[in-house]
């Protein structure tokens, strides 16, 4: 018997999929349980009698359901304002009066959709507290994926249960007041709601003891944990693109993920449940990860691995066909079919998952791809200081940037000019670039540092000859306008990518009219629990659809100490005149590695540029953060 199988299916051969197996598919209905876990305080410095001392649960319930006449469907919206009211209960420190209007916006945003009220019309096909169908069917838990709740895949729990399940589906809800982190406290507590759930719905007899979990991303890695710590409890586990796949590509999400992978509860080889990984497809990522680990080669027992061509990781989320016109030729489709066959195969003894995989260009070996040795095995060879100067004066260069070029390794220097930075030894071949508004930048080869075993780089900058801008007088009128992203949303915000020094974050701004003078630059701030923190103001030319050279000649600064609100940089002494598009953005040289200071953002406006690093390669994120200038032309 294969131990393990890779699946490997296109996107060109959906339309071999079959039905699903079973022929009878019962109706669906939902509702929501609400309990509290008095075994867990959720509010600190609170008496029992306070409605949030004990830990909340909130359980969106799915089942097979005899539905009466008066019955009434549950519409997409519904689900979406779910998110509101518990945002409203579990996190008493804001207001999220607008949010399901906002979530709205968002999705329709990220599906390129005209109008967001197009959403209101979507209807699912499950009724609202249905009479339910008085049998023990099996049970189901989704693991919701980062933050997220069950409308993120409404459509597979809803298929499950016309198959005959219960789904449970488990918001993934941190510590008070309910933030999600890559912290193991934060994950263990959606961990042990789903423990809670299948108690109480087992023991209420309102579903049996044959249990299956499925999570999708984050989620998935809650899913395997709860696996890990009750081996023998589960009948399969699903992961849908999980987490627990560990992708090492920035310095701070590696750490965090490999405290997982050291703690004693992480244990793969103690799953005893038949396990099955769908994966989306590596090629589609803008940037390759440094390396992979692969949980499944750790499992034991029956495992499938299952990659699915060409998908990325949001073909996963029913989001991601809410407005398609024909869903069975999405990867979506394929997913809940492979997930659905799998429970009904290991949950039902259907013996349907295999033979209903397409025959065609579908290719098996006993392990997936092997990946290069996790960063948790790459050992840092040397951890580089130095100190940063004017070549003539001597004079320290306070936030000066130094980094790989296009990697994410890099830094800023201090206010003395000082910096720390550490290398690999797999960067033996790569390229430091030190940079500086008003200098000429230098290259440094990272052979020729690590041949002399040097620990210390001191670098001098040469000052870059400056060309003032010719000062026009004119008598005509100038317009004056408002360009960019103008959101100051409460709900949907963006902040730096990584915990580096020199990390930054901007948007592209389109110019009608040529010359444009920049007169200030605005963003609103709509989290922040950051004491202090400093950020400098970068404008640069467009070069291949991406920023490129910095078109300032002196450094813009602006602190932040724990204000929220719209802040605004006065730019008018700084004489910035603009002939086309150009970014505009914040780059973070000072301040708390861990701060929490997040951006308004939206989909209104085109996306979010950002990089993690100094030097390092410019992403694009579909959301738009709210920066905007006040421009004259």
């Amino acid at each position: 018997m294969l131990d393990k199988i890779l699946l490997i299916v296109g996107v060109a051969l959906l339309s071999s999929f079959g039905a699903i197996a079973q022929e009878h598919e019962f109706k669906v209905g939902f509702k929501v349980i609400s309990a509290h876990d008095s075994s867990r305080q959720y509010k600190p410095s609170t008496t029992s009698s306070h409605k949030l001392h004990y830990r909340p649960i909130e359980i969106d319930l799915w089942y097979p359901a005899d539905v009466l006449p008066t019955d009434s469907i549950v519409s997409f919206s519904n689900l979406i304002s779910l998110l509101e009211e518990r945002c409203k209960y579990f996190d008493d420190t804001k207001i999220y009066q607008g949010l399901t209007e906002e979530m709205l916006q968002y999705i329709c945003g990220s599906l390129n959709c005209s109008d967001h009220d197009i959403l209101k019309s979507v209807n699912t096909t499950s009724y609202l507290n249905a009479p339910r169908v008085d049998i023990p069917f099996p049970l189901i838990v989704y693991f919701a994926g980062f933050n997220g709740m069950s409308y993120e895949n409404y459509l597979l729990l809803e298929l499950l249960a016309k198959k005959g399940f219960i789904v449970a589906s488990v918001s993934s809800i941190g510590r008070y007041p309910g933030n999600m982190t890559m912290q193991q406290e934060d994950i263990m507590e959606q961990v042990k709601d789903a423990e809670y759930v299948i108690e109480y719905l087992t023991n209420a007899h309102i579903a049996s003891d044959q249990i299956g979990l499925v999570g999708y991303s984050w989620g998935g890695l809650a899913a395997t944990i709860l696996a890990m710590k009750d081996s023998s409890k589960f009948k399969a586990i699903v992961s849908l693109d999980g987490s627990e796949q560990f992708s090492y590509a920035d310095a701070a999400e590696s750490s965090a993920l490999n405290e997982f992978r050291t703690a004693d509860y992480f244990t793969p080889q103690s799953i005893q449940a038949p396990f099955l990984y769908l994966d989306s497809d590596i090629s589609t990522l803008e940037t390759l990860p440094d390396s992979i680990y692969n949980l499944v080669d750790d499992i034991r027992g029956d495992k499938t691995y299952v990659k699915i061509d060409n998908a990325t990781h949001e073909d996963f989320s029913s989001l991601s066909v809410v407005l398609s016109e024909d869903r069975s030729k999405t990867p979506y489709a394929v997913i809940q079919t492979l997930a659905t066959n799998f429970f009904l195969d290991k949950l039902k003894g259907e013996n349907v998952f295999f033979e209903n995989i397409p025959k065609d260009g579908v290719a098996h070996q006993f392990s997936p791809p092997q990946v290069t040795t996790s960063r948790a095995e790459t050992k840092m060879t040397l951890r580089f200081i130095g100190t940063i100067r004017d070549n003539k004066s001597n004079a320290p260069l306070a936030y000066a940037n130094i980094g790989i070029l296009n990697r994410e390794i890099g830094t800023t220097s201090n206010s003395s000019g000082e910096f720390e930075i550490p290398f690999l030894e797999s960067n033996v071949n790569d390229t430091i670039k030190v940079s500086m508004i008003g200098y000429e930048p230098t290259l440094i080869l990272l052979d020729d540092i690590f041949k002399k075993l040097k620990t210390r780089i001191d670098i001098q900058l040469q000052q870059r000859d400056v060309e003032l801008n010719e000062v026009v007088v004119t008598e005509k009128k100038l317009t004056t306008k408002i360009l960019g992203n103008t959101t100051d949303s409460k709900f949907f915000g963006g902040k730096f990518a990584s915990g580096d020094l020199g990390s930054e974050i901007a948007i592209r701004i389109k110019v009608k009219k040529s010359p444009t003078y920049l007169d200030a630059f605005s963003f609103n701030i709509s989290y922040n629990t950051e004491d202090s923190a400093m950020f400098r103001v970068n404008v640069y030319e467009v070069v291949n659809g991406l920023p490129g050279r910095n078109m300032l000649r002196e450094n813009i600064f602006i602190k932040v100490k724990g204000e929220t609100g719209k802040m605004n940089v006065d730019l008018l002494k700084y004489n910035i005149v603009v002939t086309g598009d150009f970014f505009i953005g914040l780059e973070w040289v000072e301040g708390d590695r861990n701060a929490g200071i997040v951006f308004s953002s939206g989909f209104i406006n085109k996306g979010t540029y950002y990089r993690k690093a100094s030097q390092g390669r410019w992403k694009k994120f579909p959301m738009g953060v709210g920066f905007n200038v006040t421009a004259k032309y």
